[in-house]
This record gives structure tokens, sequence and C-alpha cells, in this order.
């Protein structure tokens, strides 16, 4: 099943301001393109800050509302249809409904990642704002799924999206990407697993997208292990995310999972109840 977008200027019109041939480029568009952006739902105004507390109420009443198996079937979908604004809600459903109860003192909390939104933002703030989590969101499958204002703003698309259900093709692509992983030394990390995902054109997509993808399967706990447990079984602050020795930039715990650590068939089938990923099932 395939979702049509309503229009694809709004769309391109985000592309346009963040991406180009030379890469990034710094968010600044034309007053008519972003009326024509926001009236779309891909443009939107800086935020108006908002606390702490209120974003973890907000994240609280969203993941009560979400059906776990909308999310799924979301992420599975956007294998076969390259839709990553599908994608992205699975790393930030999983964080978000694991963040305990806690409090933050200043702008910044170090345990759930949010980050205040500014009273007084400059021109770059209004340059990005919202707009740029909505373009890494469309781009890459989102980013930040580890911040609380981004698993806000992704779970608040999320619900106004046409719900989709996954192919038994889209089952199989997952099949086959997890497949990859017994075709590797038990010493290799996520970087050569995503190598391999990308030089076997399992799905329609590229290393950013790929890289983006594993993030989302650690987060959730596909891709977790014993000494990397996911956030839904034992929730990491942003300090033990990224302690200083680590030598890669990937998100946790994928930046600590190993090929030999396998793929976490609990998690998987908490995540993906309709998919059986067991070992034998995966054709290896």
């Amino acid at each position: 099943m395939q979702i049509d977008r309503k229009s694809e200027r709004g769309l391109k019109i985000l592309y346009n301001a963040y991406w180009g041939n030379g890469g990034w480029r710094s968010g600044d568009v034309s007053q008519e393109d972003y009326q024509i952006a926001k009236k779309e739902g891909y443009m939107f105004d800086y935020p108006k800050p908002v606390s702490h507390e209120e974003v973890l109420e907000k994240l609280r009443i969203l993941i009560r509302q979400i059906d776990k198996s909308d999310v799924a079937n979301a992420f599975l979908y956007s294998l076969s249809t390259h839709r990553l604004e599908y994608r992205s809600v699975l790393g930030s459903y999983w964080y978000a409904a694991a963040i305990p109860k806690h409090t933050c003192v200043g702008a910044k909390c170090d345990i759930c990642g949010w980050t205040s939104w500014k009273e007084f933002p400059n021109s770059y703030d209004l340059a990005h704002g919202l707009n740029v989590l909505n373009f890494e969101r469309y781009k890459w499958g989102g980013v930040r799924h580890t911040s609380a204002e981004y698993a806000l703003f992704d779970l608040q698309q999320f619900v106004k999206l046409p719900k989709v259900k996954a192919s038994d093709r889209d089952k199989e692509l997952l099949k086959e990407i997890l497949a990859c992983v017994y075709e590797l030394e038990s010493q290799n990390k996520a970087g050569k697993l995503q190598q391999l995902i990308t030089r076997k054109k399992v799905i329609k997509s590229n290393k950013s997208e790929i890289d983006v993808l594993l993030d989302i399967l650690g987060i959730c706990g596909v891709l977790s292990s014993e000494a990397a447990p996911c956030y839904m079984d034992e929730f990491q602050d942003m300090y033990h995310r990224n302690p200083p020795e680590l030598t890669n930039d990937r998100a946790y715990p994928v930046n600590r999972w190993h090929v030999g650590d396998g793929i976490n068939e609990k998690c998987c089938g908490d995540v993906f109840r309709e998919v059986d990923i067991r070992e034998g099932n995966l054709g290896v």
C-alpha cells in the first residue's frame, strides 16, 4: 500500500533549505516558500519554550495513545516504500516509552537529552527550530531520536500520518537485513553490517540512511546486548551512552554492539510481533 503525499512542493522547499549538491545549507527560505511549506505541514514557526516536565508529560500521553503495532508497521512499511518519515518513529517511540521519571534543573537534561527552546531565538535559531528536525526526519529517518524534544516532535507528526500496514515483502526485507548479521565475523561492529547491507542493496537506501536504520534497531533493542542493553531494559543517561573512550559516533547501544552479540530475539519479538526473526527463520 502506497500513501501519496498531498504535494511535493512543500517537501522540496524543505529539502532545498537544508541540502544541496555541496551538502548542508543554511535553512534560509523566502517568505513565500516558507508559507507554502508551512501550509502543507513541512515547515513550522519556531516553537515556544516548553518546560522539561511538560515535554515528559506530553510524551507519556502520546505513548499511551499510540499503538506500538502501528509503530512497527510504519517502520516495516518504510523498507519497501522508502518513506523515511514512517521509519523514524520506531526509535522515538521506544526511547520515549523508556524514559524514567526524573527532574531537571536548568535548560538541558543529562538524563533524557531535553534542551529548552529559546525565549529569544536569534536568526540561526529561527532558520532551524523544528524545521531542521523535520528535514532530518524526511531525509534520513531522523537523527536525534534520543533527545526528548525530537522524540516529542516525531511522535506528534506520526499521529498525523495515515496508518499503514506492512506487507509480507516488508517483513521479508527486515529478515534479509538481520540475516546479514550472520554473514560477518563476531568481532565486526555496526559499520561492517551497514557496509554489507549497502553493498547487497537489500533495500533502496544509501549509507547514511542505513546507518540511521541500524541506530533505530539498536534504540528499540533489536541490536542490543548484555553489555549494552536497550533503553527499555536499562535506561542510560547522556554520559553513559557516549563515554569519552568510544571511537565511533553511532547511537547507543549500537555504538557498543558487536556481531558476536547477535540479535536480541526477545526485544525483536516485543517490537515486531508479526515477524519471526529467530536465526533459523532468517535463511541462515
